[in-house]
């Protein structure tokens, strides 16, 4: 017995929707089959096993939400055939992203930081999801708690995934802003939650003004995505950005020394993800 359809180097493609293809397997037997399947990648994996009455059979419904390799055993008459493929992955596009944004409650200000992150990337140039160094998944670079297979390669459910974490944010933003029954807008809400995503808060209470205010001592540096200066700092007083980031600029990869007068900054993240 052996597997007429697909050959072994088929690749079967989700698109951009994401939609997972028709995956027809064939072979040259009759009567009932069964087929075994795994699909893995990376330390993601998952099997199962499904009988038809004919020797054909379609994987996309338990395939359906995830990608990488995939081996099919097909046995029928006491006979085994076995077959390795590939699915892969499309991005989106930045409408398709927003589209699904815009039906998802407080969902404003995320679509900038996924813009700013990723660029709305989800998948590299081989088709399989993107990976940062320190294991974040897909476009919103899920680490912790440690995505699940099919948010690794769904980038709708990585996106639900990161607004999960977006509302926990928010919902801290909130409190925040609303510390001894102070008032906010909707904007500074946006600006408060898009700052504690990267870290910290962005806004301070200006007593004599009566209002929230941002953070009026941190000078930015605007060629970076998230870096900034203390200007209460003695070494940093009186001096430009520009000066700054001549002094700075130098030691910006590799980590922060602990000796630097520079720091990374929600509020400069915020700045620059909000413009």
């Amino acid at each position: 017995m052996r597997l007429t359809k697909p050959s072994a180097s088929t690749s079967f493609t989700i698109t951009s929707g994401p939609q997972w293809p028709n995956m027809a397997f064939e072979t040259d037997a009759s009567g009932a089959h069964t087929w075994d399947w795994e699909i893995a990648w990376g330390s993601f994996k998952k099997s199962g096993t499904a009988n038809t009455p004919s020797n054909t059979w379609d994987a996309q419904s338990v395939v359906t939400n995830y990608g990488g390799t995939l081996t099919v055993r097909a046995r029928a008459n006491n006979q085994v055939a076995v077959i390795t493929v590939k699915v892969k992955g499309t991005n989106p596009s930045g409408n398709e992203v927003r589209q699904f944004l815009n039906s998802k409650a407080n969902s404003d200000g995320f679509d900038k930081i996924l813009e700013q992150e990723s660029g709305w990337r989800h998948f590299n140039a081989a088709g399989e999801p993107v990976k940062s160094f320190d294991n974040g998944y897909g476009m919103c670079q899920l680490t912790t708690p440690v995505p699940s297979f099919e948010q690794v390669w769904n980038w709708k459910s990585n996106v639900e995934g990161g607004l999960d974490l977006f509302a926990k944010k928010r919902t801290v933003a909130i409190s925040y802003l609303s510390q001894s029954n102070r008032t906010y807008t909707n904007d500074q809400l946006k600006y408060e939650t898009v700052c504690r995503w990267n870290g910290g808060s962005y806004h301070e209470w200006d007593e004599t003004a009566g209002k929230w205010v941002r953070h009026p001592n941190i000078l930015c540096d605007s060629a970076t995505g998230n870096i900034g200066w203390d200007m209460t700092d003695e070494e940093n007083k009186g001096k430009t950005e520009a000066e700054l980031h001549k002094r700075d600029s130098g030691t910006y990869k590799g980590g922060r020394p602990a000796d630097a007068h520079w720091k990374y900054s929600g509020v400069c993240y915020a700045d620059k993800v909000l413009g």
